[in-house]
This record gives C-alpha cells, sequence and structure tokens, in this order.
C-alpha cells in the first residue's frame, strides 16, 4: 500500500515553457568551498558536490551520508546567492529536478542567483534506501490498494509486511532509523552554511513545503526568503488530510470528464460518455478483471492492468491538465483490450521500468512517511476511515485510507506528530496554492499561510499540483519576492496559463 505522492508533477510538464535561460556561467563559488563542497562539472551545464552529514546529529559514531548536490550556477558574476528547491515526494530526487528544470527558470532569477538543490538523505544518490528487487517491488504495486473483505485485507497485510522485510533487509539500519524530515531539516542548515549563504532562500514544493516549514520553525533566524508551493498543512492531521486530498483527486477526475466529454480527440475515442467508460472500466477492475498489456512489441514485461495499476495510472495524469489527453488514450486503449498505457503510466510514477528500478522514490516516500507521522493503528481503524471517505470520494477515497497501512508494520516509530507551523521570527513567507490542486488542496494553503505568523497567500485559478510551473503570473510574483523580498500583494489571484 502506498499514500498518494506529494510532489511536483511526475511529467513535469515543463518543456512547453519558453527556454528563456542561457547556458550556465563561470559561478561564483569556489571550486573548494570553506563548508566542504568540492564542485565539479557534471551533465554539461551543471556543478556538482558531495555534503558528507552526520547520520545521527551529535552522534560522531554513527557515521555519515553524503548528499548528492547540485549546482546550475547563475549567469550573472555577482549573484545575490542561492536558491535551493526541493521538488517533493518524499523520495523526489532533487538532483534531477534541476536536471530537468533548467530550462523553466526566467532569466531574471538566472542571472540573480545560483539555483541549487540536492537529494535528501536516503534519496537518489544520497546513501540510498531499497525495498528490494524489481520483481518485489512490482508485486507491492500490484497490490489492492482498497481492501473490502476480510479475504482481501489479509492478502495485502501479508503483501505489506513481505514488502517492509524486504525494506528492512536492503536499506542500512541506522539510517532508515534516521532519514525523517527532522533529520533533513538539519542536513538543509548545513547546506546552507557550505554553500556561504547567511541566511536561506528556499523553494519546496508539495512535500517541499513541510521541509521548508520545519527548517523556518527550527532555523526562524535562518531564513532569508521562502516559498512554500502546493503547501502542505501539519496542523489538519492524518484523518482530515486523507479526506481532502482524496476529494481533491476526485475534483480532479471530473474534471477531467468535463474536458474530455467537450473534447472530440478524448471522447471520440470512446464508446460512451468519459464518465460512463470510467465507470465500466475501473468497476471491472475493482471486481478483479485483469487487461493483459503486451499488445505491442515495446510492451514486453510490462504487468497487466489490475485495479492498483489502474489507480496509480490514473493519479499520475491529474497532476496537470497537460496530461489528460494520456489519461483518455489509456482509457480508450484499455476498455479496447490493451492495459499498456496505464502499465506504463503506473510504473514511471513508482520508479520503476520492466527491466530495472530507476528511482527509489517508493521506498524513500515511505520510509520518511512512516518516520514522519506513522500509521493510523488497528486494522479495524482503516477500514472505518474506508467507509468514511467513500462517500465523497467514491474512487479514491478507500484507497487513500489504506495508504498508510505500511506504516502500521514498519520498524521505525514516528520521530515527531505533525502540528501547526508558526515559524515565529521568520520573515514573510509566500504560500502559493491552486484552487483545484489534486494533491494539496488550497484549503491547505489557506491555512499554512494563516498559522504562520508572516505568511502571505498566493493563489492561481485552476487544476494541476502547484503553481510557479503552470502560471506566468506566479512567476512573476515569485520572483519578484525572491529577488527584492518584495511580497505579492494580500489578495493577489493569477491565472494558469
Amino acid at each position: 500500500m502506498r499514500r498518494i505522492l506529494a510532489l511536483v508533477a511526475p511529467v513535469l510538464a515543463l518543456a512547453v515553457l519558453p527556454a528563456t535561460v542561457a547556458s550556465a556561467g563561470a559561478g561564483p563559488h569556489p571550486a573548494t568551498a570553506g563548508g566542504g563542497l568540492v564542485w565539479r562539472s557534471c551533465d554539461q551545464s551543471f556543478r556538482c558536490a558531495t555534503l558528507s552529514v552526520p547520520i545521527i546529529y551529535g552522534q560522531r559514531s554513527s557515521g555519515t551520508v553524503a548528499l548528492a548536490v547540485i549546482e546550475l550556477a547563475s549567469t550573472s558574476a555577482h549573484p545575490l546567492g542561492d536558491i535551493v528547491f526541493n521538488p517533493g515526494g518524499p523520495g523526489a530526487s532533487g538532483v534531477q529536478f534541476l536536471e530537468q528544470t533548467r530550462t523553466a527558470f526566467p532569466a531574471s532569477l538566472r542571472a540573480s542567483f545560483n539555483l541549487v538543490s540536492f537529494d535528501p538523505r536516503g534519496i537518489g544518490e544520497s546513501g540510498p534506501l531499497g525495498c528490494g528487487s524489481l520483481t518485489g517491488l512490482l508485486t507491492f504495486a500490484e497490490e489492492n490498494p482498497a481492501p473490502s473483505t476480510p479475504a482481501a485485507v489479509s492478502a495485502v497485510v501479508a503483501g505489506t509486511k513481505t514488502f517492509v522485510a524486504a525494506c528492512l533487509a536492503n536499506s542500512p539500519k541506522t539510517l532508515l532509523d534516521h532519514v525523517g524530515t527532522v533529520d533533513t531539516v538539519q542536513d538543509l542548515d548545513r547546506l546552507r552554511a557550505a554553500l556561504g549563504d547567511p541566511k536561506l532562500t528556499y523553494v519546496g514544493f508539495s512535500y517541499g513545503t513541510y521541509l521548508g516549514e520545519r527548517y523556518a520553525q527550527k532555523y526562524p533566524t535562518h531564513v532569508r526568503a521562502m516559498v512554500l508551493d502546493g503547501a502542505i498543512d501539519p496542523a489538519l492531521g492524518a484523518v482530515v488530510s486523507a479526506k481532502e486530498q482524496a476529494d481533491g483527486f476526485e475534483q480532479n477526475l471530473r474534471g477531467f470528464f468535463r474536458w474530455c466529454a467537450s473534447t472530440e480527440s478524448c471522447s471520440g475515442t470512446l464508446p460512451t460518455n468519459p464518465a460512463q467508460a470510467y465507470e465500466e472500466l475501473f468497476r471491472r477492475l475493482e471486481a478483479g478483471a485483469v487487461v493483459p498489456s503486451d499488445a505491442g512489441p515495446g510492451d514486453a514485461g510490462l504487468p497487466p492492468l489490475n485495479f492498483a495499476i489502474g489507480e496509480v495510472g490514473v493519479i499520475a495524469t491529474l497532476y496537470a491538465p497537460s496530461t489528460w489527453p494520456t489519461l483518455g488514450e489509456a482509457l480508450a486503449a484499455a476498455l479496447e483490450g490493451d492495459g499498456s498505457v496505464f502499465s506504463k503510466l503506473a510504473l514511471d510514477y513508482e520508479g520503476l521500468t520492466t527491466t530495472r528500478v530507476v528511482s527509489n522514490i517508493l521506498a524513500a516516500n515511505v520510509a520518511i512517511n512512516c518516520e514522519d507521522s506513522g500509521a493510523l493503528g488497528s486494522l479495524a481503524e482503516y477500514e472505518s476511515l474506508a467507509r468514511q471517505l467513500a462517500p465523497s470520494a467514491p474512487d479514491f477515497g478507500a484507497s487513500e485510507a489504506w495508504g498508510s497501512l505500511t506504516c502500521k508494520y514498519w520498524p521505525v516509530p514516528p520521530s515527531e506528530q505533525p502540528g501547526p507551523i508558526t515559524a515565529k521570527g521568520a520573515p514573510p513567507i509566500v504560500v502559493v496554492g491552486g484552487t483545484e490542486d489534486p494533491a494539496t488542496p488550497y484549503s491547505w494553503a489557506q491555512g499554512i499561510a494563516h498559522e504562520l505568523a508572516h505568511g502571505v497567500l498566493l493563489t492561481r485559478t485552476g487544476f494541476g499540483h502547484t503553481s510557479y510551473f503552470f502560471s506566468s503570473c506566479v512567476r512573476t510574483a515569485i520572483d519578484r519576492y525572491l529577488i527584492s523580498l518584495e511580497t505579492p500583494a494580500a489578495g493577489t489571484v493569477c491565472p494558469s496559463d
């Protein structure tokens, strides 16, 4: 069982943005920085380094973990400093994020700052956690996300325990015990110091907003500027968060239905209207039907389309309206007996292919979530929550309710309990929320902006998860704040592009 990932859209939808960025300049950081960063050229335009941090702060004998750091140097010889980015997840690679988004940032921002990101501990190239073989991960990905009978619950519990055992066997135990946000917050401050920045300029997307919030709470006087895009509100608690996220994806699925019905290239490929076609397919899948996914020569080895694979595939397309056409394609193909489009979407979302594990986002997501917030409690509580969420979110409520089941059997107890964030003593922090954001609902941005001692809410209207890459108006307002520290006017509302 997996929680829905909260990260910048897996497909990023960034290729559609104009390439306004010049090639990287020489960069202001010396080859060897005082904080222990030794830079080397990497991936043509970038410089890379590693930052050694203790696995357990305050215990030198615990050993260290080397964090992978990447920098896209400013196009100016005299930038203001560095912006550190986190793309979310938890579990998404910051290194890959910056490599993929190199052309997405306006020239004014590139001239004003070095752009920096890193793989947090346990993620990507930073002492990565693992949860076993590709075969085992694929098996876990195919587990029923919404068991509704005693036999189904027993099967899911058994599969979950097998997955947890594989994680424990394939991850360094000391790191597994200290991979939560409370540790990464300290790593982030070490990175700030190593970069030579007196104060941190930070942009966090999705889960990256929670990392930023925890940083501002612990180190309020170390913050220069902070943007929380697609904000998480830890004051809500697990049950309310699950309900509101399930409702958010439900609303975005309904948005897809309306778009597809009014778009001939989508609706014309379906045997009936989009909502009915979807209902027909997913009720069959939920009842145990399986659609083969090896219809084409390039599809060998794809898992068949079952309920779990289908639901993850749908979720992957709801992060951005630009991927709604792919959902229409997947739905039409599946109704014709080819589940390969859904299967490819699901594997990509989980960081898998038919031949290898390309990302450890699944392992890291589980480990960090379990250490950050833990499980609900008894199996009866999961069953009760599934029934509670189903009326308002019939497509995603039950699976959202079961999403933290892995944490019930996780070997590491939560290191902290989420709660309100005030960041008293920090400067104004800009919180960005999209009115139809599926993964981090708009109400979360409203809540954290209110809870922060100096929170400023910036609103984007429209669908899609996070806002910076979906609105030139948002980019303009955020870039102005990052450069000049001028916050958006109260009540600012931006349209989507």
